[in-house]
């Protein structure tokens, strides 16, 4: 039996290649992702383990409502008095403790624009005058000495090209000022930090420039040579107060490479969802194929039955020929998981968020888990016609149409209806139900709702492809009927040919749905909660937010009648961590629409919280009620709340004055400015825009504006979202050119009698071509049903969140048809040309 299903694998190999590649390219994603991932996290642990390589110990305050020993949000701290340095340094066997301050600012650069990046931003540092406890190198000039003077590192003077001596324009918390460069550094080895631009200044000018006078965020000690460091660590945690750790740092870079891990999981998480997407697309693929290789094969398998193959020796002859495609498609794949790996890190680098180069990670687990997962899906793909491989009768081998036992239609829909039913309870219990991990459930639903709709597929196969097809007759005559007959005769092959076609195109569906239904939800938030002319924001990173010091520039400009920051801050509430907005208690009516229901708005600018009308009623608050709000720089306030307002998206939960954040939160930022002028004209907002010169960081947009460019920001990661579900459907794709070619190999008779008697070979190909459009319709078909459905239901479940308004996207229902007939076009011109060129002599003589 080896010796059988060797000269089987090498009977079918291109067949069997073809149904390799869908595993070749699922296991490259995934084996990909992880070289990619596991790369970035050494890169950042190797680099956190440079940059505290010389800190004996770190000082920190602890994280209030943080897990992990990080603080929440990214590893908030309580802040550390500066006084504890003198204390530290008295402590015995330390040799010096340095205070380390950070903050974000916006360089100017040469061309008179903020150098902004939509990656990696510009951070600022005190100067670290301890070579050993500072991770940054000077090599040239000198450190900074007056607050007016900078240090910057040389990647960024090398653009800018810049030197030493000359002024540099800098937006920090205190506005826009003149520094004098005098100085150019290094992050250890590297000209910078991951692309980021990195300026220092001295500390007294770091504190007051975005921090808070007498606070650092922690101190580095160096401790004297031959002293144990533990005793010393524990002599440092003796004279600290509560609220304060100290920590070798060994320990300090974990916390911080562990913040980042965090992320670059997430990360891997979302790239696994696509591989695993590819590689069941793929399972529909290789099942079907070998299905049809069975069919085809009926006769050489009753033969090995008739001369003594048992059941399971057929079965496990099939088995092996799946095990054989699984191996070498996952080897191919894993080995082209690498270069994929480093072309997704060199386009990570090109847009200047590499990680530092520290050579790519292969580990173990990637061969591991890769060459398992592309094996058992191969394999477990192959199961069902393996078994009815071994159900062919001996007697089968004198019969000319002996065909393989099907699955009876009564028990393929008693279990495809119970595939689907099970699979749309989770995905109810995902999207509807308060289930801790709803990710999973909904998951686990899709993919047993695409077996359940794929296994009941049969019953409307047939009838769905005369209907497609019915403009075929009319279209090309008699070559459009044959088309027609060719795809609704054999229900079950074109079903699950379409099946593949199906997953890929549903998920398209339901993402677009989704994605249509939040760009309308988002307009009418826009057009309902804010009443304001204009909105100003940051030109490059909007999550870095911008000083403060540009809100007089704005309401002293020609026009302005009223203006409010938007603030958004992270306080907690015992250990959940929660986010409040702030705003201007004078201006805040005039530029978003404020309902209240019950308390007073004004007792926002008397210190006292408004909560939205649902958080009100869903915990039980009343009026005056004392809420506990902690904040990492200031510890915990109680705070009345003075009223309750109808939900307002862009108002959140919680809403306080800005005056009242400010003094609960050291490095305070806006997120956004809203402005209501006398008229909203053209030239009235290149006013605007002009008195906010200094402020090259800012863009003045219309509400319209301001929408459209939220709407595109979301349509940029929609398509790198569609970018990587086209690996499944390019793996569809590869569906319908096996089922085609398989299928002209299986009518060769057939064609070569149709071409006996006149067709000729343009209309054979033509036949093929409009056969596979059909299959491919109706996955297209079934695809988008299944995926608006679902992106529908997603909304649905996040209406509370906003998200209200279901949109059906109908262009890119029409874009992906026209995609789908495409791929039946492009997927056929192989199979077709095969046809063609059939000899009509062998073709008759073929038994």
């Amino acid at each position: 039996m080896l010796r059988a299903t060797l000269k089987s694998l090498a009977a079918h190999k291109v067949r069997l290649a073809l149904t390799a590649l869908a595993i070749v390219l699922g296991v490259a994603f995934m084996a990909g992702t992880f070289v990619l991932t596991d790369t970035v996290k050494h890169s950042f642990d190797s680099l956190f383990q440079q940059v505290n390589a010389g800190k004996d110990v770190v000082v920190q305050g602890v994280a209030p409502y943080g897990t992990g020993g990080r603080g929440a949000f990214g590893g908030q701290r309580v802040p550390v008095p500066e006084s504890l340095v003198p204390t530290l340094r008295s402590v015995p066997g330390v040799a010096d403790a340095q205070p380390a301050v950070q903050g974000l600012v916006t360089l100017i650069g040469a061309n008179g624009k903020a150098i902004t990046k939509h990656g990696p931003p510009t951070l600022a540092f005190n100067w670290n005058p301890n070579a050993k406890l500072s991770s940054l190198r000077l090599v040239a000039g000198h450190p900074p000495q007056a607050d007016d003077q900078v240090v910057i590192d040389r990647s960024t003077m090398n653009k800018q090209h810049w030197s030493v001596g000359q002024r540099a324009t800098i937006i920090t918390d205190k506005g826009p000022a003149q520094f004098t460069v005098v100085g150019i550094s290094t992050f250890g080895s590297q000209n910078t930090l991951l692309g980021a631009t990195l300026v220092s200044f001295t500390l007294h000018a770091s504190q007051q420039l975005f921090g808070k006078a007498g606070q650092v965020q922690q101190i580095s000690v160096a401790v004297q040579p031959g002293t144990n460091v533990d005793t010393v660590l524990n002599n440092i945690s003796k004279v600290l107060p509560a609220n304060m750790e100290a920590v070798t740092g060994a320990t300090a870079a974990q916390q911080q490479a562990s913040a980042v891990n965090s992320f670059v999981n997430i990360f891997n998480t979302f790239l696994l969802v696509f591989a695993g997407i590819a590689l069941f697309v793929g399972a529909f693929l290789i099942a079907n194929t070998f299905s049809i290789l069975i069919g085809q094969r009926t006769r050489e398998l009753a033969l090995l039955r008739a001369v003594g193959a048992s059941r399971a020796q057929v079965m496990q002859s099939m088995i092996g020929e799946a095990f054989a495609v699984g191996v070498v498609g996952s080897a191919i794949g894993l080995g082209l998981g690498v270069p994929l790996a480093i072309g997704l890190e060199g386009l990570l680098r090109a847009f200047g968020f590499g990680p530092p180069a520290n050579g790519i990670q292969f580990l173990p687990r990637t061969v591991i888990v890769s060459m398992a997962v592309g094996i058992v899906i191969t394999l477990v793909s192959s199961v069902g016609p393996a078994l009815r491989a071994s159900r062919i009768p001996p007697v089968a081998a004198m019969r000319e149409d002996a065909l393989v036992a099907e699955t009876s239609m009564r028990r393929r829909a008693i279990v495809g209806g119970a595939f689907a039913v099970v699979g749309l309870v989770l995905l109810v219990a995902g999207l509807f139900a308060h289930v801790k991990s709803p990710l999973p459930l909904v998951g686990a639903g899709a993919a047993l709702t695409f077996i359940g709709v794929a296994t009941l597929a049969p019953f409307v196969a047939g009838g769905m492809a005369r209907t497609i097809g019915a403009p075929l007759p009319r279209l090309r005559g008699v070559t459009g009927r044959l088309a027609e007959e060719n795809a609704a005769r054999n229900p079950r092959r074109t079903a699950a040919t379409a099946s593949a076609l199906m997953v890929g195109l549903a998920l398209v569906a339901a993402i677009a749905t989704l994605g249509a239904s939040i760009n309308s939800s988002f307009s009418a938030i826009i057009d309902r909660s804010i009443t304001a002319s204009y909105v100003i924001s940051p030109s490059g990173n909007s999550g870095d937010g911008f000083t403060r010091a540009a809100e007089p520039v704005v309401r002293s400009a020609p026009g302005v009648v009223a203006s409010s920051p938007w603030i958004q801050a992270d306080w907690h509430q015992v250990r959940t961590g929660k986010q409040v907005i702030a705003i201007d208690p004078a201006a805040g009516p005039q530029v978003f629409s404020i309902k209240m229901l019950a308390g007073s708005y004004d007792t926002l600018a008397k210190g006292q919280l408004l909560v939205d009308d649902k958080v009100f009623h869903d915990d039980h608050f009343h009026l005056g009620q004392l809420i506990p709000m902690g904040f990492v720089d200031s510890g915990v306030t109680q705070v009345p709340i003075g009223g309750t307002f109808k939900t307002n998206q862009f108002l959140g939960n919680y809403v306080v004055s800005d005056t009242f954040l400010a003094a609960h939160v050291n490095q305070l930022v806006n997120q956004a400015i809203f402005v209501r002028t006398s008229a909203q004209t053209p030239q009235e907002q290149a006013a605007l825009l002009a008195s906010l010169h200094s402020y090259p960081n800012l863009k003045v947009q219309t509400a319209s504006q301001f929408k459209a460019d939220q709407k595109k920001q979301f349509g940029a990661l929609l398509n790198f979202v569609y970018v990587l579900l086209a690996l499944s459907i390019l793996i569809a794709s590869f569906s319908v050119v096996n089922t085609m070619a398989l299928s002209v190999i299986e009518r060769t008779r057939e064609i070569g009698l149709l071409r006996s008697i006149g067709m000729l070979r343009k209309q054979v190909r033509a036949m093929v071509r409009g056969e596979a459009v059909i299959v491919s319709l109706l996955g297209a078909v079934l695809g988008l049903v299944i995926g608006v459905g679902l992106g529908a239901a997603i909304v649905h479940a996040a209406s509370s969140s906003g998200i209200s308004i279901i949109t059906i996207p109908v262009p890119t229902i029409i874009v992906v048809l026209v995609i789908a007939a495409l791929i039946g076009v492009v997927a056929a011109v192989w199979p077709a040309r095969r046809a063609a060129r059939l000899d009509i002599l062998q073709a008759i003589a073929t038994a």
